[in-house]
């Protein structure tokens, strides 16, 4: 709940909000002053983490009118969460690196694993079949270790919720997959999954309803590499950040500016809202700006939306890029901090007893940084591979599925193909199978492509919480309770006193205080308009006057204009004495 502690007018009032993190853990409370700003925030919460490579992270809130926000590290805490109610915040992945083997600590690629995790789980990651369920078993050797049959009895895998559209097909493969990656310890699994996540497409996408000029509904997504748009399994558009030279929106038109063939373009995106499509406009700039900078000392100020019945947006990027972020991580000297992995499923926990525990199992971070492969005596047995598999198998794709294409399923060399490259049959056949797959490329045409559909709900995101013990409730309501009967004043949102609803008031056997009712959010009030309108009539009459009175404009309307202010001629003396006197001073 967020609570205020202390006077209104008081410069050390206090609130209190609560940070959720990815991996669902126990919520955290903080309490912070009035003054507080949003990094300041940021650093608690990673403080607590114990983090250091904390430039990817933000902390991301809902809005009454479901619009998700980052935190702006610049400004007050308390005037951004205004309203907010209940005031939760999320931890989450702001910045997708591009090469997830150049950050420094295991700590923090395991909690940009637990955030591809989760795009992976709510569709936000799209990818084939085959890429899937790879990723899939990696998760699984990362939470429950090697399979062994006496813990892992058929149908083990349905306990564990990966995959957006899972079924028990799906499963079994998973847990074939999944007998091919024995020896691997939980920092290695979880490298091998963000280096083949890294490789695809949705890889950092956040998606954004659109439509396009057709009408046509689109996701929009934001990555290292620039602006893409995906409609069915198909990428429409692709912009990257080299092409880009300018980002705007205009009420709720989202429109990207274009350089190619020495020509400008204006590409244009219609967004369900007006702060729907603020918002992403302030994404794609920051995002921008992060991965195209220098140096953050060459930000420039960014400004937006103006109109004449609106002052615009204006955005100031904060922080370190992303050659700055690579270059501190360098600098780190720090030894590998401990952390405990959480279990999403501690019936199938990995045992403690075993090789490798869930703490401090990692590879040295050499190996890591080079390639993210495998060490040789993880090797195991595997079943011997066929010359026409291997033979199949290195053919090159004609339709990659970078390109979010759904090819038919061929299996032999179509003409114009390119030619077969020479493959050494006898490596491949001492390799595992995982380990084939992992370096194939990418675009392996046996697995059609899904249709993108991204869960656009927040459950499961920002407004999922976990329900409360009913006596810790009822403790919570009679603090609250107790705490504004001296202030009854003292509250924030439209609807709640300090984060007490009638309903909740009513289980308690109290009346809810009056709450003042809020202005709507949102548009231009009449009030306004009426204003704007007046100002500009009468500026126009203004400059219009003067230069009948001040230019000898030969003009038929002007002489009938001097003819009808004759009459105002005293007005005229008097102000040009007071001008000639002021000047003349």
């Amino acid at each position: 709940m967020f609570k205020k502690i202390g006077n209104k007018n008081d410069v050390q009032q206090e609130f209190q909000c609560t940070i959720r993190f990815l991996d669902d853990s126990e919520p955290m409370q903080i309490t912070f002053r009035k003054e507080a700003v949003g990094q300041w925030l940021v650093d608690q919460v990673c403080s607590k983490l114990n983090l250091v490579e904390k430039d990817y992270f933000g902390l991301r809130f809902v809005d009454a009118e479901k619009q998700r926000h980052w935190l702006d590290p610049l400004k007050p805490i308390h005037r951004q969460l205004k309203g907010v109610t209940p005031t939760v915040l999320c931890f989450r992945v702001k910045f997708y690196p591009d090469c997830p083997s150049k950050l420094h600590e295991e700590i923090t690629r395991y909690f940009l694993f637990l955030q591809l995790r989760r795009d992976l789980q709510h569709g936000r990651l799209l990818c084939t079949p085959t890429d899937a369920n790879i990723l899939a078993a990696y998760i699984i050797q990362s939470e429950v270790g090697d399979y062994d049959p006496e813990d892992h009895p058929p149908g083990y895998v349905a306990e564990f919720k990966m995959l957006p559209k899972q079924n028990g097909k799906m499963e079994e493969k998973i847990a074939e997959l999944h007998q091919t990656l024995v020896g691997q310890v939980p920092s290695e699994a979880e490298a091998n999954f963000l280096k083949k996540a890294s490789t695809l497409d949705t890889y950092g996408v956040d998606p954004h309803q659109v439509k396009d000029q057709k009408g046509n509904q689109l996701y929009l997504g934001i990555t290292h590499q620039g602006v893409l748009t995906f409609q069915g399994n198909r990428k429409t558009h692709q912009f990257k950040w080299s092409q880009i030279h300018r980002i705007a929106y205009e009420g709720k038109m989202f429109i990207v500016h274009v350089a190619a063939n020495e020509k400008n373009h204006a590409v244009g995106f219609k967004c369900p809202t007006v702060p729907a499509c603020k918002y992403l406009w302030k994404c794609a700039v920051e995002q921008q700006l992060f991965f195209t900078l220098s140096s953050s000392n060459n930000a420039p100020k960014v400004k937006s939306g103006s109109g004449f019945f609106s002052r615009g947006s204006k955005f100031r990027f904060s922080g370190r890029c992303l050659s700055e972020v690579y270059a501190a991580s360098n600098n780190i000297r720090r030894e590998e901090p401990p952390f405990t992995r959480s279990a999403s499923n501690p019936n199938f926990a990995r045992r403690v007893s075993s090789k490798q525990s869930l703490k401090n199992t990692s590879l040295p971070a050499e190996a890591i940084k080079e390639g993210l492969k495998r060490p040789k005596e993880s090797a195991v047995d595997v079943p011997q591979t066929t010359e026409a598999e291997v033979v199949r198998d290195s053919i090159p794709r004609s339709e990659p599925i970078s390109n979010f294409q759904s090819p038919a399923l061929t299996e032999t060399k179509q003409p114009g193909d390119p030619p077969v490259e020479e493959v050494s049959i006898r490596t491949l056949k001492t390799e595992p199978i995982a380990t084939i797959l992992m370096d194939a490329p990418p675009n392996n045409s046996y697995s059609p492509m899904p249709m993108y559909e991204p869960d656009d709900t927040l459950v499961g995101d920002e407004e999922e919480t976990k329900p409360k013990d009913l006596d810790l409730q009822i403790r919570e309501l009679e603090q609250q309770w107790d705490m504004i009967k001296n202030e009854p004043q003292n509250h924030v949102g439209s609807n709640n006193v300090a984060g007490i609803t009638k309903t909740e008031a009513n289980h308690t056997g109290a009346a809810a205080p009056s709450a003042k009712p809020t202005k709507p959010k949102g548009g231009i009030s009449c009030v306004k308009i009426l204003g704007y309108t007046f100002f500009f009539v009468v500026f126009s009459l203004t400059v219009s006057l003067a230069a009948v009175w001040y230019f000898d404009i030969q003009h038929p309307y002007a002489d009938l204009a001097r003819e009808q202010i004759g009459r105002l001629q005293p007005v005229k003396d008097y102000v040009d004495d007071r001008l000639g006197s002021w000047f003349k001073s």
